[in-house]
């Protein structure tokens, strides 16, 4: 394409303030070209070069960022000549380097005259040369490449701050919504994001970087212990994730219970096992994760240890697991044990119960079934072992109960639960409440907090009073 004499930048200024895309063989350029004023003769683009199967919302978020830096520098262009003085510096360089033009160039011998230029013009004294365009745009361009972000002060006067977002983009699997029994865990070094925020960011988000160890605690003590309200800590929260610079996690007790995720290639684990054993010397990283090829709970791990700083180093590891999705954890879903006679769509309840039932988990990667009932959690995040909900479940009155069962249950199971005596109304009132979220497959801890139980009184609930209607089984969920 360096033969096609292409002409990118318009000539007239009605095509100024526009932005463009031209495909050429199998690549797109993408810009805005500007003038600084109406009396201007001169136009200016910032183009980028990205491959044709790009994303389109990649490709619109380049030009909107080529769109916002073009009226930053047109703005300086009109009060100090910025871009002109740095044209001139470029050109000066370009002289200094004596690079012939373009056209008395034999085009085969192109590539090798652009690695010519690279290793005799002196692009790093240009890149490093303080408040310099060329140093502005290498500074964005290597924010948005690593963080999808960018913050820098052009002309040390404009603060220019953009993101893009990629919750769009990627399978759309990025979460939306946080709960407060669930915890977050920081995935890059926060010193390089606290440096890509606005100068103007929220408080709570500043404060959230600063947190030593937020996963060991919930999103509800998080907000209580920095002194925030808990809808800025949760605002903050998402938009680490939506930036991709946390993950979402269930806060680190002793009763989780991981697996090794099949989301890294092993190909990929020679690369890991050099910065584990950097960051956990005295440990192996193929033994300690060898050690969650089969569904293991963290206590079982712990007990073997007797000093509290191995165990807190342990707990360690595993946050350095689920930080690179090298573990994933599995939670107990209560599902509705289907019935011959059921109307409703149950696909998924039965595919979970045959599961139980055979001890065939190759489709969701377990181990075995829940057997046994599980442990209570003691060292739950909660200090009361309930979840306050941010939207309470009130008590349901006797018509909205039958309502329930009815629509839950099939007509033999309804059957059966109206002779059930030794279970009284307050009971059956929490179990009306519960059918709904183990119909949607919830998890244990989900329905503790959207129900406002008590955690034994729900375990007595599954495990025990109506245990003949409902079941768990432990396997990831899609939300962490």
């Amino acid at each position: 394409w360096y033969q096609r004499r292409v002409r990118v930048t318009p000539k007239t200024p009605l095509f100024c303030h526009r932005p463009f895309r031209i495909s050429i063989d199998s690549l797109v350029f993408l810009g805005y070209p500007f003038q600084p004023d109406i009396e201007s003769k001169s136009m200016y683009n910032i183009v980028f070069v990205v491959e044709k199967d790009t994303e389109p919302y990649i490709m619109e978020s380049l030009i909107n960022l080529s769109t916002r830096m073009s009226v930053a520098l047109a703005y300086e262009e009109r009060n100090n000549a910025y871009v002109t003085d740095n044209l001139d510096m470029i050109g000066r360089y370009y002289r200094e380097a004596d690079i012939p033009a373009r056209e008395h160039i034999n085009p085969h011998e192109i590539d090798e005259m652009e690695i010519s230029i690279i290793e005799h013009c002196p692009f790093k004294e240009m890149i490093e040369e303080p408040n310099s365009l060329p140093a502005n745009l290498a500074e964005v361009f290597d924010s948005i490449k690593h963080n999808l972000s960018a913050n820098v002060l052009i002309n040390r006067t404009i603060n220019f701050s953009f993101f893009i977002d990629l919750n769009e983009v990627q399978n759309h699997d990025i979460r939306t919504t946080v709960a407060p029994f669930e915890s977050f865990v920081i995935v890059e070094d926060r010193a390089t994001i606290k440096k890509n925020l606005n100068n103007d960011s929220c408080p709570g988000l500043i404060k959230l970087l600063d947190l030593p160890r937020p996963y060991f605690r919930s999103l509800r003590d998080i907000a209580f212990s920095i002194d925030e309200d808990y809808d800025e800590v949760r605002r903050a929260v998402l938009a680490l994730v939506r930036w991709r610079k946390a993950l979402i996690v269930y806060p680190i007790v002793s009763t989780n219970e991981y697996m090794v995720s099949h989301a890294v290639p092993i190909s990929k684990y020679p690369e890991h096992d050099e910065v584990f054993r950097e960051n956990f010397p005295g440990f192996n990283f193929y033994e300690e994760l060898s050690k969650f090829s089969v569904r293991k709970s963290l206590s079982e791990i712990l007990d073997c240890f007797k000093d509290k700083e191995t165990i807190q180093s342990y707990k360690m590891i595993v946050v350095w697991l689920l930080r690179r999705k090298l573990l994933v954890q599995l939670f107990a879903h209560v599902y509705i044990k289907p019935a011959h006679d059921s109307n409703l769509d149950t696909t998924s309840s039965i595919s979970c119960v045959s599961i139980a039932e055979t001890g065939d988990y190759r489709d969701l990667n377990l181990s075995q079934g829940d057997k046994q009932e599980p442990p209570l959690t003691p060292d739950s995040p909660t200090k009361t072992g309930s979840y306050p909900s941010l939207t309470r479940g009130s008590n349901i009155n006797d018509q909205t109960r039958t309502k329930n069962f009815r629509q839950f249950l099939s007509p033999s199971q309804f059957r059966r639960l109206k002779d059930l005596q030794e279970v009284d109304g307050i009971m059956l009132t929490n179990f009306a409440k519960v059918l709904p979220h183990a119909h949607a497959g919830r998890t244990f801890e989900e329905i503790l907090w959207r129900t406002n139980l008590q955690q034994q009184d729900l375990h007595d609930i599954i495990y025990r009073s109506f245990n003949e209607f409902l079941v768990t089984v432990r396997h990831p969920t899609s939300l962490y």
